[in-house]
């Protein structure tokens, strides 16, 4: 008998040849490299973006952690004048309006959340006193505590 046959054998393309147990893994083998890939970027991506901002420097205190809080609140002083950020919204703390205004800005969410602690991140040139005017606007808004954050040790 001849080994030539009338019918043409099918062929399984590139992945005809190696054992048969690898046949799935060498089938999966493009995908899983994009993949790989794309966790690559994933990483490294995150290492190189830079984010605008603010460098403040938060004083160091002996304020115990475990506190959660919906509410936060970030006084910075600039040359000019002591700024508070609140919501993404800027108050001016010597300006009365601007005070009033976060007062009851401050009272809004205040009533929309059931724990109500404000966490104040303060820049470490702030005076005692806006701190102290800060904590008093935030009372009389319903804040029940108010928590000023601390500088984790360098």
């Amino acid at each position: 008998m001849s080994s030539w046959k009338w019918m043409p054998e099918r062929t399984q393309g590139i992945w005809r040849h190696g054992a048969l147990w690898l046949r799935p893994f060498a089938v999966a083998a493009p995908f899983l490299s994009v993949l790989l890939l794309l966790l690559q970027f994933d990483l490294v991506g995150g290492t190189f973006t830079s984010a605008k901002g603010v460098l403040f420097d938060l004083p160091a205190a002996g304020v115990p952690e475990g506190e959660k809080t919906d509410l936060v609140a970030l006084m910075m002083v600039t040359p000019r004048e002591t700024l508070v950020f609140f919501d993404d919204s800027r108050y001016i703390f010597g300006d009365d309006v601007s005070v009033e205004a976060l007062g009851a800005h401050l009272a809004e969410r205040v009533g929309k959340t059931e724990n109500r602690t404000l966490l104040v991140l303060a820049d470490r040139r702030t005076a005692g006193g806006d701190l102290m005017k800060f904590a008093a606007v935030a009372r009389r808004s319903g804040v029940r505590k108010v928590l000023f954050a601390e500088k984790r040790g360098e």
